[in-house]
């Protein structure tokens, strides 16, 4: 099974954070696919001008690359992009209809991430002729808004008494500071957790490099501390001495102490497993599991996906709210499917943090436009072959734990049974 370096991740992540205000200036999209997980980041927030998100949407969505895409030059775009998804070199030219008989000429480059041994990184170029003349007229964005286009949370520090300058969406979000609290925050009450060995190392790091980098425990509004890679970079902007903090989160669920970790949610099993032995098709089963939920849990639908790897198929069926639409035994090739990433990778589970980074085609197909932030799919064999994955949804980014068990651990012995069941009877 394929797994990140932590040293690595961390220094890659270090390095990135220190150039997140050089990517910002490269008029092209900077990206990073991550093959075993099936999900693309942007490094940058740049956009092609006047096309916004659409032209960044052919990198996750495949039926709008095949629409946007000239016919003929689909064959090596295609090419290009499996080569990306095998961490091979490549690089491709190719046209794009951008609407009102515009046609667009972009490149698309790509090589294996070095510090992420299972990712690809590149970069996706707008090289029509007119994008000098655009980029020229577009000028260039002011500090404060350049941090709020980053996507992890940043804060601009007072080097004079160390309170916060400006933050970013991401970092207002992550604190959970009303704003005129926010910039009266100090920089000690913010890594309040960390020993003082620590904050010395900071310290030390900021008078004699300008910098420093690493692990430390940041306090959001709550007084709960997260653990987070961080840099932290002495700058001068408008003749004024700041501190630019960059802070990125090494855990979104277990590094919330004091925050209840959604995962195995205890039930009442007896009345759920009665529950569940009546049920006599697998859509009233899927609909038992959902009831039998606590209140605050995140879930909000389950799906369940019968594979046939042979085929080439897999039959999902839904319960709850987003699935309303969703025919019974709706059929999805395996291609692209969460199963193959699962028996590619040989998961023991697959959780997606936020589907709208996510490259996979079912996700683009199925979860995302019926409203899907999140799932935990829990994968089922018999003889060592994948025969049906277990997917519990919810409309909420970030619901769930990679780390954690699956969630109603303890009825998935008794699901099974009543599945066999339910497909012996029809």
């Amino acid at each position: 099974m394929l797994k990140h370096s932590d040293s690595n991740l961390s220094a890659a992540e270090n390095a990135e954070t220190y150039l997140a205000d050089y990517l910002e200036h490269i008029p092209a999209i900077v990206w990073r696919i991550d093959i075993v997980r099936n999900e693309i980041s942007f490094l940058n927030s740049y956009t092609i001008p006047t096309h916004e998100e659409k032209v960044r949407a052919i990198l996750q969505d495949t039926q709008l690359a095949k629409t946007m895409i000239l016919p003929e030059d689909r064959e090596q775009f295609n090419s290009c992009y499996k080569q990306i998804r095998n961490r091979i070199k490549a690089a491709c030219v190719f046209r794009l209809r951008l609407g009102k008989g515009v046609t667009g000429w972009f490149k698309l480059a790509s090589m294996p991430d070095p510090n992420h041994h299972s990712c690809s990184i590149g970069v996706l170029i707008d090289v029509s002729s007119q994008v000098n003349t655009v980029l020229a007229t577009d000028g260039m964005p002011t500090l404060s808004t350049k941090i709020d286009l980053i996507e992890d949370p940043v804060l601009l520090i007072h080097f004079s008494d160390r309170t916060v300058r400006v933050a970013n969406k991401a970092a207002k979000q992550f604190l959970q500071y009303d704003d005129d609290k926010l910039l009266s925050l100090t920089f000690q009450k913010l890594l309040q957790h960390n020993t003082s060995t620590t904050l010395h190392q900071v310290y030390e790091g900021l008078i004699f490099s300008d910098s420093w980098s690493g692990k430390l425990n940041v306090s959001d509004s709550q007084g709960r501390s997260h653990q987070c890679s961080t840099h932290i970079q002495a700058i001068a902007h408008a003749e004024e001495n700041l501190l630019w903090v960059t802070m990125t989160h090494n855990n979104d669920c277990l590094a919330c102490k004091g925050t209840p970790v959604h995962g195995n949610e205890a039930v009442p099993l007896e009345a759920v497993t009665k529950s569940m032995r009546k049920c006599s098709t697998i859509k009233e089963l899927l609909e038992a599991m959902l009831k039998a939920l606590p209140s605050d849990s995140p879930t909000d639908a389950i799906m369940l996906s019968r594979i046939f790897i042979d085929k080439n198929t897999v039959v999902v069926i839904g319960a709850g709210e987003p699935f309303e639409t969703v025919s019974e035994n709706h059929i999805h090739p395996y291609e692209g499917s969460i199963a193959e990433n699962i028996v590619r990778f040989d998961l023991a589970s697959h959780v997606v943090m936020e589907t709208s980074k996510s490259i996979k085609p079912i996700d683009w197909a199925l979860f995302i436009p019926r409203g899907i932030r999140s799932y935990y799919a829990q994968p089922f064999y018999e003889k060592n072959v994948l025969t049906s994955v277990l997917i519990f949804c919810s409309t909420k980014g970030q619901s769930y734990d990679p780390d954690a068990n699956a969630p109603l651990l303890a009825l998935h012995e008794e699901f099974l049974k009543n599945l066999k069941r339910c497909m012996r009877d029809r």
